[in-house]
């Protein structure tokens, strides 16, 4: 079990995971929306969106990489200026380029669901320095996976708000208030970081990774490269697409993630208070995975708006069961003194394939169901991949 003393740091983990959440989900959902109010195509959005994917690489190997030598909590600390200088800019300007740059290095690539504030660079390296025991690792990220899911209703609920404020300061002025609330969410979760307790740091033998954790993680990397692409396609933009593909607006779209957000935190409780063993691990984090998929495509062939939503709401269950478990079985092979590196490197493919979101902007302006049907499509295959090459671990 972890030490004691690093107790009041996980408090203050949540407590970041919590504001990080309701900023940086606001900003996921509203993002596609306000460059769209801004007269920036759904196809030139998804090209935008590469760039996003493709910073947020370059990003997380960084600060991974270096964590491995300096601590783990100077990559979560570091982790968070990105979304902190991107909230900036989208609440003190309106210039067309400045937001293009913010959208970039904001962070928000992929897809916005309840765990989309859990996860940042160090999160999962920084637990498993401290927990050491498989059951206690899910426990803990499923309690940060639960308490981001319940916090990401504050981000939704801005942008069922929006609705109410543009009555009195125009769609624009609706948006560029809610980001400085965004902005000081961050600031808090930036705040929280600094100050917990440093990690126990282990001495770095290697370069960059030991032989046997660049074996395992290579695995891993390939179920992620197959996701990574599925939610490029399906997922990346989604808060356009269901504006686009049943013309909603923005507070019902608010409303749908916020409801779903709840639904995700059911899932991560769950995940929480059942003890899964070792073995069993990969049978559910793949069959999360391939379930998911199935949903995707019963989304994007539903007709009417609260057909589609439900089915999305539906999948976030799954979802929020399913990503702690799979966030621990992907550092059982890795080697303490890698774990930061490893995880970056395990994560970069997933974020580089979503720049899929540049072709399913083409996708959804010829037939808005299409891209959705390919990244459920995509994500079933690699759930069956992801149990065939991790199930022996």
């Amino acid at each position: 079990m972890g030490d004691d003393a690093y107790l009041n740091s996980f408090r203050l983990i949540l407590a970041s995971r919590a504001f990080r959440s309701a900023g940086l989900i606001f900003m996921a959902l509203s993002l596609p929306l306000y460059l769209l109010l801004n007269r920036i195509s759904i196809v030139n959005v998804g090209i935008i969106y590469v760039g996003t994917a493709l910073a947020n690489v370059s990003v997380t190997i960084a600060i991974g990489m270096l964590g491995d030598r300096i601590g783990y909590k100077y990559s979560l600390v570091f982790g968070e200026i990105p979304a902190l200088l991107a909230s900036g800019i989208l609440a003190f300007t309106r210039s067309v380029p400045l937001i293009v740059i913010a959208t970039v290095i904001s962070g928000s690539a992929g897809a916005p669901g309840g765990m989309r504030g859990s996860f940042s660079v160090g999160i999962t390296p920084y637990l498993a320095r401290i927990w050491q025991e498989p059951s206690i690792r899910i426990e803990r990220m499923a309690q940060i996976t639960f308490v981001a899911s319940i916090a990401s209703i504050g981000g939704s609920l801005l942008l069922y708000l929006h609705g109410f404020i543009t009555r009195i300061y125009g769609d624009l002025g609706a948006f560029e208030i809610l980001y400085h609330v965004a902005f000081i969410l961050i600031l808090l979760s930036f705040v929280s970081l600094t100050m917990i307790r440093r990690d126990r740091r282990q001495k770095k033998t290697t370069k960059f990774l030991r032989k046997e954790t660049m074996k395992f993680s290579a695995r891993v990397i390939i179920t992620n490269v197959i996701n990574g692409s599925a939610i490029g396609f399906s997922m990346a933009l989604i808060s356009a697409w269901f504006e686009i593909r049943y013309g909603v607006s923005a507070s019902k779209i608010g409303l749908v993630f916020t409801i779903s957000y709840i639904t995700t935190a059911i899932g991560s409780l769950l995940a929480s208070r059942i003890h899964i063993s070792r073995e069993r691990a990969v049978y559910f984090g793949s069959l999360t995975r391939i379930l998911q998929g199935i949903l995707l495509i019963a989304m994007a062939a539903s007709p009417i708006f609260i057909m589609g939503s439900t089915i999305y709401i539906v999948r976030t269950v799954v979802a929020g069961f399913g990503t702690p478990i799979r966030n621990v079985v992907n550092i059982q092979g890795i080697k303490d003194e890698d774990l930061g590196t490893a995880s970056s490197i395990q994560g970069a493919p997933s974020r580089i394939m979503q720049s899929t979101s540049g072709i399913a902007g083409y996708l959804m302006d010829y037939y808005p169901p299409l891209p959705v049907e390919i990244g459920g499509l995509i994500q079933i295959v690699g759930g069956f991949v992801y149990f065939k090459l991790l199930r022996r671990y």
